[in-house]
């Protein structure tokens, strides 16, 4: 399902980190790493554009399937976490109302003025989910950004400028039995997407604090 302003929130959270890769947060609970000895996974929220003349943003549902799987696979290859098989629906619906979920926190924890994200609670349909499992643990991803097929950006002062592309990801763990986020971490890299070390880098970074 895409989001009617993910464009211009892409843009927003994309738009002044062109210059590196960075990563914050960390544990925003009382929870540590030794209570968490499973996490259901599930399926990852991706949203992707290309820019076309170097300044019009099209969503593209090729680029956004091949980013998120190199994000997978990076994810599953990293064994930092102790992951479950993926969550899978078979009804639409309730797939669409968890990757809304996902994709509003996202937004939550990106805007300003910041909230506090050890008052934010788990989001309804997916602490549902968890309970009728029996699961305590799930992880959520959100992978946006945008890819430059021609390698240029046009800047605000219409300037063109070498670009990739850029990536902005996040991953939540959520507590079915505290009803919050126990982990949250963002990272964003100006990078292409559709490279796998491009998210390597960004999965390092969204679990380096989990490590600690």
């Amino acid at each position: 399902m895409k989001k009617p302003f993910l464009l211009i929130i892409t843009l927003i959270l994309l738009g002044g980190f062109l210059a590196s890769c960075s990563a914050n947060r960390g544990f925003v609970s009382n929870v540590t790493r030794n209570d968490i000895q499973r996490i259901v996974p599930f399926e990852i929220d991706a949203h992707f554009s290309c820019v076309e003349c170097g300044i019009s943003f099209v969503h593209n549902d090729s680029v956004t399937s091949i980013a998120k799987s190199l994000f997978e696979k990076e994810l599953t290859n990293d064994k930092t976490l102790p992951m479950a098989e993926t969550i899978a629906f078979s009804d639409t619906l309730i797939h669409d109302k968890v990757q809304n979920e996902i994709y509003r926190l996202m937004i939550l924890i990106e805007s300003y003025p910041p909230v506090d994200v050890r008052k934010l609670a788990i989001p309804p349909t997916i602490d549902s989910i968890l309970c009728s499992r029996n699961e305590r643990f799930g992880l959520l991803v959100h992978n946006g950004g945008y890819y430059c097929p021609d390698g240029e950006l046009k800047t605000s002062d219409n300037m063109l400028t070498a670009c990739e592309g850029s990536t902005r990801s996040a991953i939540f763990i959520v507590d079915s039995e505290l009803k919050n986020l126990a982990y949250v971490a963002t990272a964003w890299c100006n990078s292409s997407p559709l490279k796998a070390e491009t998210y390597r880098k960004q999965v390092k970074d969204l679990l380096k604090k989990y490590k600690k």
